[in-house]
């Protein structure tokens, strides 16, 4: 049972109630505006310095894991990445309809993809030549009843044998290829850090969150843009809300990412295919 007021205490002067009432008003808001100060230290930072801090520990950490969806340009990018630092990245992402899993070990990507993906990568490099098929593609000799491929002036089905052969392998994209960059921003977190806060802005703090159990700091935006970051251990990201729409979280922080280049036998050298 609450403890009743006594109104004794309180003074019956009309303005000295009045002003009593507006600094109870004003502690309140203060109370429920500022929430935790967390153990870090960086709620109490400019909502700038906040960002920057944040930016900083998720280059430092020895991993993350990126999950969720964003738009780039006039593209919409879903992503499920695991970035190990200095070291390379797995996982999957899309960009439109095409579906790529996407791979780096060390300076070497590797990609694979769906038949759209496929017909996308020729369709560019403006080759459609049967791709070299790795052990267990349909060969590429022969007739097409036997898995090979037609005979001439069937261009159409050697591109449709072309995607067969290559779904079965991964890409192979060097340094010094045309496509290299578009693929390894994506596989570097300080590249792909920069895409996903490009455009952010100027934000403010609006309150606490807990985002997948940890309390996190609000910073709030134009277009709904929202960044969240850890006021307890670490001063990670824990989830981004771009401009341009979307949700990107970032978790398992300092969790081992497994990063074996495929075997040779299902490599297939986009240098080759371009020739």
């Amino acid at each position: 049972m609450a403890t009743p007021i006594d109104w004794s205490i309180v003074r019956t002067s009309r303005g000295t109630a009045v002003r009593t009432g507006a600094a109870l008003v004003a502690a309140v808001a203060a109370l429920a505006g500022c929430g935790s100060t967390g153990t870090n230290g960086v709620a109490k930072k400019g909502a700038g310095s906040i960002v920057a801090t944040a930016e900083d520990a998720v280059l430092n950490a020895s991993s993350v894991h990126i999950q969720g969806q964003f738009t780039s340009g006039a593209q919409q990018v879903a992503l499920d990445l695991r970035l190990e630092k200095d070291k390379g990245a797995s996982g999957t992402v899309t960009i439109g309809s095409e579906v790529i899993e996407l791979l780096r070990v060390g300076p070497d990507v590797y990609v694979k993809g769906d038949q759209a993906f496929y017909r996308s990568v020729l369709s560019r490099l403006g080759d459609t030549s049967p791709a070299p098929s790795a052990a267990g593609a349909p060969s590429t000799s022969g007739s097409p009843s036997s898995g090979g491929s037609p005979s001439a002036g069937q261009s159409s089905s050697d591109n449709s044998i072309a995607v067969t052969a290559m779904q079965i392998n991964y890409l192979h994209i060097g340094p010094a290829d045309a496509q290299y960059q578009t693929f390894a921003s994506l596989t570097d977190p300080r590249q792909l850090l920069a895409q996903i806060m490009q455009g952010i802005g100027s934000l403010g703090k609006d309150g606490q969150k807990d985002i997948r159990g940890t309390k996190s700091i609000v910073l709030s935006g134009a277009k709904d843009t929202r960044v969240y970051v850890a006021i307890d251990g670490e001063p990670y990201l824990e989830r981004v809300l771009p401009p341009g729409g979307g949700t990107l979280d970032f978790m398992d922080y300092g969790t081992p990412v497994t990063l074996n280049p495929p075997p040779p036998g299902q490599v297939v050298d986009i240098a080759k295919i371009a020739k």
